[in-house]
């Protein structure tokens, strides 16, 4: 949370519920969203993967809510961006992505975001003013219809003087790698170049003032706000927000099986929906002010609940919220239904649980490996040696037993997989 009291209701509300974690110049954009001028946005996403993640969650609600507020999105795909890597924390730069590929990723990640958000690039251009009661809809644009027109020299010419490499040594991610020794390639260090020329195109291109992303985004804003001061004089304006993290500081969105996706094919609905279920107690009130419509004073009276068994309700509540928002078709009351039985030791109804289907009779500790709920047939033994492996509520005690037909296999209390021998 920023401190200052925002007399803009917009940003008033995103920084009581915790959206807001750095912006440029908190007062001048307070005065801007308290104007009448039309305020245009934009966030991107580098298509590095065929689903955005639930880290993106927290992106794409901010942009809903902007978006209610009468701002006009700009959704970025990166398909330049994307085939260089932004410098991370990771010990190694990010694999370098064929076109195809980045081609492919942008359209799955598109026909999501636009269940997501209101787009209509078809009667609308950024900057020009919507009717007061509609939400503006957003348009979305490809980085690589702007950055593939480049001139190299020209580029470095109109744009390296005016870059700091000082400065850009300071970004925490890089100066991280380089302490460290690490490889940084050349390559990577022009993202932030990029990143910035971005908004600039925009600002001049569009109209748009203000950049959001999370923060560890915050070092490229900058480079943009500052890269169009010194362009043109004027000013614009970057937001970061928190990236979604749990109480105890550790990345939200991962499980023993990997990334939670957006993507229903890599995430089912079932696997969605309880990943929010089982949440950490002291996390349920944050993640309702971010992903519910819920009043404050609501949300902040289950604050008393935490530790109890009442929670569960809450956090129930909190899963459906976020699953209808990401998955507006799915059967809330099936997947519940699913849940109960589960955690009621049986093993019917149960259609939503994720199926694995195996073309032969297989042993229980390849089983676990190709299901995922073991990482390793080291780790499938150590897990049956723990009497950690039930087959249809049965405690499994031997590697060699075999899986030759339809069986609910489940690791601890909360991991369930039907498996289906074909």
């Amino acid at each position: 949370m920023i401190e200052i009291n925002f007399k803009s209701p917009i940003l008033n509300d995103l920084n009581r519920r915790g959206f807001l974690y750095q912006i440029t110049d908190s007062e001048s954009l307070d005065k801007l969203f308290c104007s009448s001028q039309n305020i245009v946005f934009y966030v991107g996403f580098d298509p590095t993967a065929k689903s955005l993640h639930v880290g993106h969650l927290l992106w794409i609600r901010l942009v809903n809510k902007l978006q209610t507020a009468g701002a006009e999105p700009i959704i970025i795909t990166g398909g330049a961006t994307s085939k260089i890597g932004d410098p991370t924390w990771k010990d190694k730069e990010r694999v370098m992505l064929a076109r195809e590929e980045v081609s492919e990723n942008i359209e799955s990640i598109m026909k999501k975001l636009r269940e997501l958000i209101k787009f209509d690039n078809d009667v609308h251009s950024a900057g020009i003013a919507c009717p007061a009661d509609i939400v503006c809809p957003a348009i979305s644009l490809d980085n690589d219809d702007w950055i593939s027109k480049i001139n190299y020299m020209e580029f470095l010419r109109d744009f390296g003087p005016l870059f700091s490499v000082n400065k850009m040594l300071t970004m925490d991610s890089v100066s991280a790698r380089l302490k460290r020794r690490q490889h940084l390639s050349f390559l990577e260090f022009n993202y932030m170049l990029l990143q910035a020329y971005d908004f600039l195109y925009l600002f001049e291109n569009h109209n748009c003032v203000l950049q959001i992303g999370g923060a560890d985004q915050w070092a490229n804003m900058i480079f943009g706000v500052d890269l169009i001061r010194r362009k043109t004089g004027k000013t614009a304006f970057g937001m970061s927000m928190p990236l979604l993290e749990t109480s105890d500081g550790k990345k939200m969105g991962k499980t023993e099986k990997g990334t939670v996706w957006l993507d229903e094919s890599l995430t089912p609905p079932f696997e969605f929906w309880q990943y929010w279920r089982n949440v950490d107690d002291k996390d349920v009130t944050k993640l309702l002010k971010l992903f519910s419509d819920l009043d404050d004073d609501e949300i902040n009276s289950y604050e008393s609940l935490v530790g109890r068994k009442e929670i569960n309700d809450i956090k129930i509540l909190l899963a459906d919220a976020i699953t209808s928002f990401v998955h507006p078709s799915a059967d809330l009351e099936a997947i519940k239904s699913t849940a109960r039985t589960l955690f009621a030791g049986a093993s019917e109804h149960l259609d939503n649980v994720e199926t694995f289907y195996i073309d032969k009779p297989t042993r229980i500790d390849r089983v676990l490996v190709d299901t995922k709920l073991a990482e390793s047939l080291t780790a499938a033994r150590r897990l049956i040696d723990g009497r950690g492996v039930k087959v249809d509520k049965r405690a499994m005690e031997n590697y060699d037993e075999i899986i030759s037909n339809e069986r609910i296999i489940s690791v601890g209390k909360k991991r369930f997989v039907k498996v289906v021998v074909e």
